[in-house]
């Protein structure tokens, strides 16, 4: 595509401002205003205590929400990759004891086998095939709308970073990398990492924003339930003086969106719980030839958010239409009447015999 040809050039920009927003962990020192200090007498009838209680009310409210969204992704189906692991065993069960062949018994070992796969390289995204990495990625990423990628998120920036990649860059050791940005596992790292990074985060925020002392610590104690943005652009001008970018093309803004303990994320499904660190990158270009600005907002992640959209994830590679619990509707195998009449059953405890005889003497 022509979007694509033109945009080529910029690749090593993308990968520069990627390792730049991990690597950087706290800007460039710079002058910051002090904390002010109010003095609060704090009587029954002083009219300064709804200004006091204003910003923890607003972290309290934000906290909420984000346990509600929370509470009500995990209880749509609450342990779903186990829930659709019975469900997926209740079938196997029944298209056994419909068709009692060796063919039906190597058909299910095989759908086993390729489920076990979808979730093991799915949770990297390393060797993952294409369909378990278009499901998966729809819980690490926004900007996907049933498996659709969608220009305004995440999922569509990241999508053309595999075209862009230079002809002199081998994409056998770069792709791996790139694709555990947008993995659970990923994910997982950076929810893991904000609670404790972000409280130090709202107290530098709090600093350059000057904020009285109140609201300085309000925010340090949300920050660790809400997370807080990390703003890199204090490295901009350092990225610029590399000269990976041609005239006319800006990077205007760099951050890091890091979550707190309660922060479900912001990705592509129904449920919208989930990340990624790419997807906590937030950054705006302008002067991108025949785009013109991109701009991505940071979208950060909590461990409750993070690990509860990995168990959506292996919900949806082993068969979750990713709406209810899957259990609700099953049904428990039945042996149909005429299960010993062809002779099904019997030829297959032969085949059973024979392999059984196999293991053992493999021992």
């Amino acid at each position: 595509m022509a979007v694509r040809q033109t945009l080529r050039p910029y690749a090593v920009a993308g990968i520069m401002i990627v390792g730049a927003g991990l690597v950087a962990v706290t800007p460039l020192a710079a002058p910051l205003p002090g904390i002010q200090l109010r003095d609060v007498a704090l009587t029954a009838g002083d009219s300064s205590l709804p200004d006091l209680a204003a910003p923890w009310i607003e972290q309290f409210n934000t906290a909420s929400e984000n346990a509600t969204t929370l509470m009500n992704n995990f209880f749509q189906a609450p342990g779903i990759g186990t829930q659709q692991m019975v469900a997926n065993m209740a079938g196997f069960l029944q298209d056994f004891f419909n068709n009692p062949t060796s063919n039906t018994v190597a058909s299910i070992s095989a759908q086993m086998e390729n489920n076990l796969a979808a979730v093991l390289t799915g949770y990297g995204l390393q060797n993952a095939n294409p369909d378990t990495f278009s499901t998966v990625t729809a819980h690490t990423m926004d900007g996907y709308y049933h498996n659709i990628a969608d220009g305004s998120g995440h999922a569509w920036f990241f999508g053309q970073i595999p075209s862009y990649l230079p002809s002199n860059v081998d994409s056998a050791t770069v792709l791996p990398i790139i694709n555990f940005l947008a993995s659970p596992e990923s994910g997982i790292i950076m929810g893991e990492l904000g609670p404790s990074i972000s409280p130090w985060i709202a107290l530098l925020n709090s600093m350059t924003a000057g904020d009285d002392w109140n609201t300085t610590l309000a925010n340090m104690v949300g920050a660790f339930f809400n997370g807080a943005t990390l703003n890199l652009d204090s490295v901009i001008p350092a990225i610029e003086q590399l000269g990976v970018f041609p005239a006319g093309m800006n990077l205007e803004n760099l951050d890091i969106a890091f979550g707190g303990l309660l922060t479900p994320g912001n990705v592509g499904t129904d449920s919208g719980v989930g990340g990624s660190i790419f997807n906590s990158l937030g950054i705006s270009l302008t002067g991108v030839p025949a785009v013109g600005t991109l701009d991505y907002a940071g979208q950060p992640v909590g461990p409750l958010g993070a690990w509860e959209g990995w168990a959506q994830a292996i919900g949806a590679l082993l068969g979750w239409d990713g709406s209810g619990s899957p259990l609700s509707t099953v049904g428990l195998p039945t042996v149909p009447t005429d299960f010993f009449d062809d002779g099904g059953a019997s030829a297959l405890a032969t085949d059973v015999s024979g392999w059984l005889q196999d293991f053992f003497s493999w021992l």
